[in-house]
């Protein structure tokens, strides 16, 4: 009798660890699907009169259609200069583009430093969106295609960016071509679904793409190249720029920490249960 209550004993222990083990593999999981795939729930429009976290020292510009906000340096940061061949309105506008931009790990995470205290607090790589849509704009823009290599093989016009100032020009001349790397998160389905226009103005964002990626898990020598496509844009200066002024929290709970809080909430419960 002794005998069958250690085994009965033995095996609630070893349910219970398999348990465990199972909902760790589930955060895992969860957690590297959500760092692979951007989705359409990782698409959130900006509501208005959100109020930033940040001290809105710099926006860094990934694409812009302005030549006099391509430096992205600000006292001691010296950024790689943005992309700067987006629509420009006015007449002269097209309505897609496919653009590419180059930086490196250490340069996102000095930038992050710059605008948010304390140092190492951004967590969720998050990328803005300014759609400017005016007069005879699409009542809807579509997102074709949003790729981040980590550490590609080649790129084509053989930018530099752990040695130097990426220039815009060199931005522009990268075109989405690129040998090896690893994709670190991609638009999924692609295209996404159309984004109806949000018009906030101009000069702020209409909607905030969740990467998934955690900067501060970058390395400073590692080289990130962000590949962006858009259609359907008619009379508007679009540009894409990661924010100085609003963290991933100022905007919805970041969706990796809603998963968190789910299985957080499922494992009080069951340690409730117990203690009845």
């Amino acid at each position: 009798m002794r005998t069958q209550s250690i085994y009965i004993r033995f095996c609630i222990t070893s349910f219970r660890s398999l348990v465990t083990l199972t909902l760790a593999v589930m955060v895992v999981v969860g957690t590297r699907a959500q760092a692979a795939d951007i989705t359409t729930s990782d698409i959130v429009a900006i509501p208005n009169n959100v109020t930033g976290s940040g001290n809105g020292t710099l926006d860094m510009r990934l694409f812009t259609s302005s030549g006099s906000e391509i430096q992205n340096s600000a006292g001691a940061f010296n950024g790689d200069n943005g992309n700067n061949t987006l629509p420009q309105g006015g007449g002269a506008d097209i309505n897609t583009f496919e653009e590419s931009y180059v930086t490196t790990g250490a340069k996102l995470k000095a930038y992050y430093n710059l605008n948010f205290s304390p140092p190492g607090s951004i967590h969720n790589l998050l990328i803005f969106l300014d759609l400017n849509e005016t007069g005879n704009g699409e009542p809807t823009n579509t997102l074709e295609k949003l790729d981040i290599v980590l550490n590609p093989t080649s790129i084509q016009g053989s930018p530099n960016p752990i040695g130097g100032d990426v220039l815009s020009g060199t931005q522009a001349g990268i075109n989405q071509v690129y040998t090896g790397g690893s994709t670190i998160a991609n638009l999924n389905p692609q295209p996404a679904d159309n984004l109806p226009v949000n018009n906030q103005g101009a000069g702020f964002a209409d909607y905030a793409i969740f990467t998934g990626i955690d900067p501060y898990s970058l390395n400073d020598s590692d080289v990130v190249l962000f590949n962006i496509s858009m259609s359907h844009l008619n009379n508007g200066a679009e540009e894409i720029f990661l924010s100085g002024s609003y963290a991933p929290t100022d905007i919805v709970p970041e969706p990796g920490s809603l998963v968190l809080c789910a299985m957080g909430c499922i494992g009080l419960a069951l340690w409730g249960r117990r203690r009845r």
